[in-house]
């Protein structure tokens, strides 16, 4: 196995904490007193905190996670399984994502009040065309939703749009589809024809429809209500007349030979099967020879009809209207073997990537299936995909897809591992121990320094220094002047001249690791505001495996870490010690610590022995404790594991 697969393999293992944080010749009950970074087990043991079956932090009676949870920085944390439970990220699903923001027509998304429109092939929500007047939406691309000359979109203004924005772009109602208000059918003068919103007569249901102005004669199927709109003939809107596919509602199409609308049909890959509503007993789903190009939001999609048995009548004719070149009389192949009665469907190796042949585990190309002209290839393509709106994913994670321009293989794309920084960070695609180089940890705008290339891997991830990590000492004392590698001084020094990496301004502390050995853990910050990865701040100070772990200042023998607010009173007015319910003993009793309100002046301790503490990060207006520093705590079997992989700790001897 090569130094990066060990690395990946490695990457998800749980992480644990320290076990112990003040020096004592005399064993005492577990409790935060003696195992501030770890968790008390059932025998009264301080124990590492991050395992599964024993999982804490801060002294507390440890935790077992249960089955879908991890146990992440001393607390079971769910894993965010995918709820298929599968790991194909939606790249072997035809491009369909899971269902999360499902829909029929547009006016759907507007629960999830994001800015989102339905894409009708896949059944989900999508981001849409922001605005802020229906003019905005009008398109002249035809594949376009928008399409001026199709069913026409209207601005529908919502909370959720993009900044800057009003609304987004929906396509208004279609003719006797069910609606509230005329402005959902597109009732002004933008709109050709207009239409409006009302009740059909003699329909004592109360339900409204919309319907359209009478252009010339109305549609095939329907008559002139009396008033200018065009109404079907049999004044019910479970027939609906039509003489084209707009003029038909969401997710249908015209039947021109019947001037009826039918449902639109689609075939499954994934499934094997027709997707539903599917076609009725004895038809088969034809593919609209309009609906191949590959940019179409409809692509694969068709009409109801009966099994074909050859080619010729797959091709356009007075027959078949929507036929073509590109079509051929084919069954597909069905869930449990076997294969459906022949349809019209594209003539080539594939329409869908489930058709193509499944890459080995150790491919980084995916494979794919070209919509353009239906092979299966092992290149990867750039750009969106235009049925989902989302990007292509042809390259297993954590690759994606590049262009060398030219210098490669005459431009041909390839699958490009992502650096650390792209992948989120060294939480997220470093193994323990490392930094991600080009990571902003102190947030200032400005990549961190880092070694030079030979020292990082090829996704640029590289080992936290050593020191200040995996260093040991006697007393904080000996944290403060630690000689870090060249790339950490001169230009590449904290100006605030902090000794950890972070560039975190909170103090360094020499916490105990074992009975003989305490290591110096640097700073990171006491904010737990997230990015858009969902790696917290102070996480991102750490390196890959190390949690940030509160500190909190210690006033107190026994197992409180304050015993009246005079404690806590010092450098200010307002210092408060009381019960901290969110530290647990084994017996259930709850600590004493140093508290404050956030947002309030600091009231936390101060003194010129040199400790300094502030309020823990959180909402303004909430008690919490007060924290001497947060810093980056490995647990000890990190500690004492051998350098390198397969392991990756310290190497240091207990």
């Amino acid at each position: 196995m090569s130094w990066t697969q060990v690395r990946w393999a490695i990457t998800g293992m749980a992480i644990g904490l320290l076990i112990a944080v003040v020096p004592s010749c005399t064993p005492k009950p577990c409790g935060p007193d003696n195992c501030t970074l770890g968790c008390c087990n059932d025998k009264g043991a301080c124990v590492g905190g991050g395992e599964v079956a024993a999982c804490g932090a801060s002294g507390v009676v440890c935790s077992a996670c249960t089955a879908n949870q991890l146990c992440t920085a001393g607390a079971c944390k769910d894993t965010g399984t995918n709820p298929d439970g599968g790991t194909d990220g939606g790249v072997k699903d035809g491009g369909v994502p899971d269902a999360g923001q499902p829909c029929a027509k547009d006016d759907d998304c507007s629960v999830y009040k994001n800015g989102s429109f339905c894409n009708q092939l896949t059944g989900q929500c999508m981001p849409g065309t922001a605005c802020n007047v229906s003019s905005d939406c009008s398109s002249l691309e035809p594949l376009d939703p928008c399409y001026q000359y199709g069913l026409q979109c209207r601005c529908v203004v919502e909370s959720g749009a993009q900044p800057g924005f009003a609304g987004v772009c929906r396509r208004r109602l279609a003719p006797c589809e069910e609606c509230t208000d005329s402005a959902q059918c597109g009732n002004d003068f933008l709109f050709d024809p207009q239409g409006t919103c009302k009740g059909l007569q003699g329909d004592s249901s109360g339900k409204k429809y919309c319907f359209q102005q009478k252009v010339g004669a109305c549609p095939c199927g329907t008559v002139d209500d009396g008033v200018g709109f065009c109404k079907p003939q049999s004044n019910s809107c479970s027939s609906v007349g039509c003489a084209e596919d707009k003029s038909c509602p969401s997710g249908s199409v015209c039947n021109k030979g019947a001037c009826l609308c039918e449902p639109r049909c689609r075939w499954d890959f994934v499934k094997k099967e027709l997707a539903a509503p599917g076609c009725p007993p004895g038809k088969t789903c034809w593919v609209d020879d309009a609906n191949l190009n590959a940019n179409s939001l409809f692509y694969g999609a068709g009409r109801c009809r009966a099994p074909c048995t050859s080619e010729t009548e797959c091709k356009k004719s007075s027959t078949n209207a929507f036929g073509g070149d590109r079509l051929t009389c084919r069954g597909e192949a069905l869930n449990g073997g076997g294969t459906s009665d022949k349809r019209c469907r594209a003539n080539g190796d594939c329409m869908d990537n489930q058709e193509c042949p499944e890459q080995p585990l150790e491919s980084i190309p995916l494979g794919y299936c070209d919509r353009g002209s239906f092979t299966c290839n092992t290149d990867c393509r750039l750009g969106t995909d235009p049925v989902t709106s989302l990007g292509y994913k042809d390259c297993r994670s954590p690759f994606t897809c590049a262009t060398d321009g030219g210098s490669k293989d005459a431009g041909a794309n390839f699958c490009r591992l992502l650096t650390c920084v792209e992948q989120g960070g060294a939480s997220i695609a470093c193994t323990r121990g490392e930094y991600c180089c080009g990571e902003d940890k102190n947030n200032d705008g400005t990549p961190d320094p880092c070694p030079p290339a030979s020292e990082r891997g090829p996704d640029n991830c590289y080992t936290a220094p050593k020191p200040p990590f995996c260093t040991t000492c006697m007393s904080n004392d000996d944290c403060k002047n630690l000689q870090l590698p060249a790339y950490l001084q001169g230009a590449g020094a904290c100006t605030n001249l902090s000794k950890s990496p972070s560039c975190s301004p909170m103090p360094m502390l020499c916490l105990q690791a074992s009975d003989n050995t305490s290591v110096c853990t640097p700073s990171t910050f006491n904010d737990g505001t997230k990015d858009s990865f969902g790696v917290g701040r102070d996480s991102r100070g750490c390196p890959a495996g190390y949690p940030a772990v509160i500190i909190r200042p210690k006033l107190a023998q026994g197992d409180d870490y304050c015993n009246t607010n005079a404690d806590c009173s010092q450098g200010n007015d307002g210092g408060l010690c009381q019960t901290e319910l969110a530290i647990t003993f084994q017996d259930g009793g709850h600590p004493k610590t140093c508290q404050c309100t956030v947002g309030a002046p600091n009231a936390c301790p101060n003194n010129d022995a040199g400790l300094t503490s502030e309020c823990k990060f959180g909402i303004s207006g909430q008690t919490l404790p007060c924290v001497q520093s947060v810093v980056c705590a490995p647990n000890a079997a990190i500690l004492f594991a051998d350098a390198g992989p397969p392991r990756f700790g310290c190497g240091l001897t207990p």
